[in-house]
């Protein structure tokens, strides 16, 4: 029983951390965001930490996150995380991740935008952006 309460006090702290709307760290050094955190108005970072942004993502829709301009002192890594599916299944959505790590200092704008890429002239679907200052 002690050790249910132990992890359910954990589980709980971990929630509770989730809705915060400062930078959301995990190690001191990564930064967390989903699609429904927003970043604060000017995010201070040291090289050597990192950014990760996760939302949502459908590419079989058409619909996909793109960096909206290219960015000068990260070095980016994206990846897609397919959610799990029977065997056969088509149009099964999952996760798109971006990993910034800051290389050097600087100011940054990061803009991400879920659009479809034959749409150009459309407002994004989605967006999410961060300004940060690199020291």
């Amino acid at each position: 029983m002690k050790g249910f309460c132990v992890v359910a006090t954990l589980l709980t702290g971990m929630v509770l951390g989730g809705c915060q709307s400062s930078s959301p760290t995990v190690d001191g050094k990564t930064h967390q965001y989903s699609l429904k955190q927003h970043c604060p108005t000017l995010m201070e970072m040291n090289v050597g930490e990192v950014v990760v942004f996760t939302a949502p993502e459908n590419p079989s829709t058409g619909y996909q996150w793109k960096l909206l301009q290219p960015v000068k002192n990260f070095k980016i890594e994206e990846t897609y995380l397919q959610n799990e599916a029977e065997e056969g299944s088509v149009g099964v959505g999952g996760t798109k991740v971006f990993r910034f790590t800051a290389l050097q200092a600087g100011h940054e704008y990061i803009e991400l935008v879920h659009v479809r890429s034959w749409e150009s002239t459309k407002q994004p679907d989605q967006q999410w952006q961060c300004r940060i200052r690199i020291s």
